[in-house]
């Protein structure tokens, strides 16, 4: 990527917290908001409850748009005011909106779909058919805030996150855009919920562990999230500080050498990219979501990369606590690891006792990170794999 990108602004929404501060105090003292959901399974999640939009934003015709939509739109400009670019004369040629956003359109494709087959084109809603389109979730958050340089939206589940803040980087650095807002939302939906738990993917509330080998499945995590990534000249020329760097990000794909050695490769880029030492790790912001393969394979990169070190630098997991967010994680997962670069205590994985691979050192208590360089990692359920290293302002 490039020395010199900022993340000015961070917008989250999350059952935890709906600032940084509240969502790093719930993490420190150990909070979990996964519990047995009340919907059509019952399977653990992570819920935000008693979500209104119209406490964070005001914007017309957002009453039609889906949920996920709905909180994109609240983290974006939650982002936008904490980065000092909300009604401040921004031009809008310059901001551009990366989305990563696999499933914030399909609650809504599904209803379109299920109205024409029960009542037919008639008596279906046409303004249905553009808020069906998998870039159409994006494209709303960008009309909403006036982002004309760009909309962009990505669709490779887990590891949508990371790639977004990854594409950002490179639009900012080229030119394309002054500023990018990078955002993800995961809202439930029946269909979801219930196709997750007939494959077998979710579990129970008591048998959800994260890196943990008594763990039965994984959980789903709603949340929104939202970074401002800008160059680091321009945050400066605005007199703001950032709240951290991204230096490097890198992509691959499990094409038959399997996810932890396709993850070992993107992870091993991205250190090489930014020139960071594995020694100055302080912290491995890790993916894990309570799938067995997929811990394992998170386990099984950190080993390959950290090698001699992996013993010490000291590795978290923030889905035992907020449950799998899918494209949103990986913001949320880069968000706690700048603020524990920062100075807020890194959090411990909720449930976590009995380690299903050895040799990392796993968080079982809040612990203060002492180096100013992060690793986080990202997969999805169809071999995508994606790593960022990022650094505290003063680190880089």
């Amino acid at each position: 990527m490039t020395d010199g990108i900022a993340v000015t602004g961070i917008g989250v929404l999350t059952p935890l917290g709906d600032t940084v501060a509240s969502l790093m105090e719930a993490l420190g003292a150990g909070r979990s908001s996964v519990a047995t959901l009340s919907g059509p399974a019952a399977v653990a999640g992570s819920a935000l409850q008693d979500f209104d939009a119209s406490r964070y934003a005001s914007v017309r015709g957002m009453r039609i748009y889906n949920r996920a939509t709905r909180l994109g739109i609240c983290a974006t400009r939650l982002a936008l005011q904490d980065a000092g670019l909300e009604n401040a004369g921004f031009p809008a040629e310059r901001l551009g909106v990366v989305m990563a956003g696999t499933y914030a359109h399909l609650d809504t494709l599904i209803e379109y779909d299920r109205s024409l087959m029960t009542q037919g084109p008639s008596r279906t809603n046409p303004a249905l058919m553009p808020l069906a389109i998998p870039s159409a979730p994006g494209a709303l958050i960008a009309l909403s805030f006036g982002a004309k340089a760009c909309s962009i939206t990505l669709a490779d589940g887990g590891a949508g996150g990371l790639d977004a803040i990854g594409l950002a980087a490179r639009l900012v650095r080229s030119g394309r855009v002054g500023a990018c807002v990078v955002v993800s939302a995961l809202a439930f939906f029946d269909e979801l919920i219930l196709s997750s738990a007939r494959a077998g993917v979710l579990a129970g509330a008591d048998d959800f562990r994260v890196f943990d080998r008594r763990s039965r499945g994984s959980a789903f995590g709603e949340a929104g999230a939202a970074l401002i990534v800008e160059s680091l000249a321009n945050a400066e020329a605005r007199g703001k500080r950032p709240k951290g760097l991204l230096l490097a990000q890198a992509s691959t794909f499990a094409a038959g050498d399997g996810l932890a050695s396709a993850l070992a490769r993107a992870s091993t880029k991205a250190l090489a990219v930014s020139k960071t030492e594995v020694g100055s790790l302080g912290l491995c912001s890790s993916g894990a979501s309570g799938i067995g393969k997929v811990d394992r394979a998170e386990a099984g990169a950190m080993l390959q990369v950290l090698g001699a070190s992996a013993g010490e630098t000291a590795v978290t997991a923030i889905k035992a606590s907020l449950g799998d967010s899918l494209d949103a994680a990986g913001l949320l997962q880069t968000i706690v690891a700048m603020s524990a670069l920062s100075g807020s205590p890194a959090p411990a994985i909720a449930g976590f006792a009995e380690p299903a691979v050895a040799g990392l050192a796993y968080l079982t208590a809040p612990t203060r990170i002492t180096t100013g360089r992060a690793l986080v990692t990202a997969t999805s359920r169809t071999g995508a794999c994606s790593a960022l290293v990022i650094a505290r302002d003063s680190d880089a």
